[in-house]
């Protein structure tokens, strides 16, 4: 009797050990992988927010505060599938005035969560009012 007892144990340890493997695998997917915003000034740091947020945004499901991100008159309607593990800059954040805007263009990789990655350009506007702020235009 005591070795059926002492099998039952280590039958129900082997199990628990499997299960704790299990849900470890589970909840250790890591995050997003965010951009440094040190060294930028108001603007940039604005701008790298928003790559921030959309990455943060993707990665939680959260398609309400995604589109908050996108400018009233953006193409994009709606959020994609895929979450963003991180991106890389290709250039600096170069600010160009236009006649009733501010724009920038953003050439950048985006590395998904499975390691793919694809190279995106990033549109920002920002109006000339004093209460504007920046906005993702498109992402193509």
């Amino acid at each position: 009797m005591g070795r059926v007892c002492r099998n039952g144990f280590v039958v129900q340890t082997v199990w628990l050990v499997i299960l704790l493997l299990l849900v470890q695998g589970c909840t250790s997917k890591s995050g997003p992988v965010y951009l440094e915003m040190k060294g930028l000034n108001q603007d940039e740091q604005e701008i790298v927010q928003l790559i921030n947020k959309r990455m943060q945004y993707l990665h939680e499901g959260n398609a309400e505060e995604y589109m908050k991100l996108f400018a009233p008159n953006s193409p994009i309607t709606g959020m994609p599938t895929y979450q963003l593990k991180a991106v890389k800059l290709h250039t600096p954040i170069h600010i160009q005035e236009q006649k009733k805007a501010y724009q920038v263009l953003l050439l950048a990789d985006d590395m998904l969560t499975n390691d793919d990655f694809f190279t995106s350009q990033y549109v920002f506007i920002k109006g000339k009012e004093s209460d504007s702020k920046w906005l993702i235009y498109d992402i193509d």
